[in-house]
């Protein structure tokens, strides 16, 4: 046997696992399958490959070095001492570009080439995998490698050749643990170490609720996180981007604290723009800090984001021209979990079914409150009510 057919003898014993995903923020689940993959398979390498995109979920909110970081200390934290056969594979951040699971397995291929390939996935995956770019291209290179997860049951209506890791693992969606964690709120799907790191390097808004915090009473601050997390639950249903459901549920009372003569101050020191502003300081200037709230976010926090700041500035009047995530926060600040009114239960429900309707509700909701107290109706809500009365014809 000559030198080159003892390689090739050598790596057609290798088995190399490949796992996909976007890891955003890697989780218990995400541990529990890299583990039962290294004690079942025993393969040489098992390599963990962050998506820069996923063709499912968009960009990821963490960028690449900080959810490759937050990998190797979950590795740590799950136990796994053969940590060396765990690498973290750049192949997808290096690209720079959205990167097909075919084209990643095909880069293995030609990297290994006599080596038995698997591919690594939770059952949350197998159901749809027939409608992967090109999925017979990978399994004409590796096998699958399939994990039970919680909730998720085994179904495979293409009948795809796939081996089945043992036991079953932990319920745990990246989706689900953005919004707690942008909402503030602990995640038990997540290792205590995880989170530590993201809260010391500011992900998923860290940073930024700190800074919020500062600015707001404790119980401002309760009824912040409240709307956050209602908005990015809406977020999610309809298709808003988490990281904008997040900026503006975070920043939308950032100046409620401030106080009439505050408030004031700040819209005359700024320039900002605020219709019926003389009235609105006479009548009802409480008003002024979705106004001030928008020049904060600008200003202190670095918002361009036209959308964002547009959701800040019309969560109070609502507006004559609402887009989607108007109309999320609007809702989200009426109807958060904490509101007392029998009125906001009812509203909350209603916006998983239909945003429309409770965008309406809310508007109706607060029309009401103000006439029946006796108050003053800002120009801004007859003109967002008469919009949505001309819509409705």
């Amino acid at each position: 046997m000559d030198g080159r057919e003892g390689a090739e003898s050598m790596e057609n014993k290798r088995r190399i696992v490949i796992y996909g995903g976007t890891f955003d923020p890697p989780h218990k689940g995400h541990f529990a399958l890299v583990k039962a993959a290294l004690e079942t398979l025993r393969p040489s390498v098992l390599y963990v490959v962050p998506a820069f995109r996923s063709p499912f979920k968009g960009l990821p909110c963490a960028p690449f070095r900080e959810r490759a970081a937050m990998f190797r200390d979950g590795l740590k934290s799950a136990g796994i001492r053969r940590e060396a056969r765990v690498k973290i594979h750049p192949l997808e951040a290096d690209r720079g570009r959205l990167t097909y699971t075919w084209q990643t397995v095909a880069f293995f291929r030609k990297e290994f080439p006599g080596a038995e390939l698997f591919f690594l996935m939770g059952s949350d995956c197998l159901e749809t995998f027939h409608r992967w770019k090109n999925y017979r291209r990978i399994l004409g290179s590796a096998r699958l490698i399939v994990g039970a997860r919680e909730g998720f049951p085994l179904r495979n209506p293409e009948k795809l050749p796939y081996t089945r890791l043992k036991g079953r693992f932990p319920l745990a969606a990246s989706t689900d643990l953005k919004m707690g964690l942008f909402a503030g709120f602990e995640q038990p799907g997540l290792f205590k170490s995880t989170e530590k790191y993201i809260n010391a390097r500011g992900l998923y808004a860290a940073g930024l609720r700190r800074e919020v915090a500062r600015k707001m009473t404790p119980v401002r601050f309760d009824h912040t996180r409240a709307v956050t997390l209602l908005a990015l639950e809406l977020a999610v249903k309809y298709g808003a981007g988490l990281e904008k459901a997040a900026l503006a549920g975070l920043l939308h009372d950032a100046a409620r604290d401030l106080g009439p003569s505050g408030l004031a101050a700040y819209v005359r020191e700024n320039r900002l723009k605020v219709p019926a502003f003389k009235e609105t300081l006479r009548k009802a200037p409480v008003i002024l800090h979705a106004y001030a709230g928008a020049g904060i976010a600008a200003k202190k926090f670095g918002v361009k984001d036209r959308a964002v700041l547009k959701a800040i500035r019309s969560h109070t009047l609502g507006s004559s021209s609402p887009g989607l995530l108007d109309k999320i926060i609007y809702v989200s600040d009426l109807a958060a979990d904490g509101r007392d009114f029998p009125e906001a239960g009812k509203i909350r429900e209603l916006a998983f079914r239909d945003l429309d309707a409770a965008y309406a509700a809310a508007n109706y909701v607060k029309l009401v409150y103000v006439l029946r107290s006796g108050g003053w109706i800002h120009p801004e809500s007859i003109k967002a009510w008469n919009n949505l009365l001309e819509n409705r014809e």
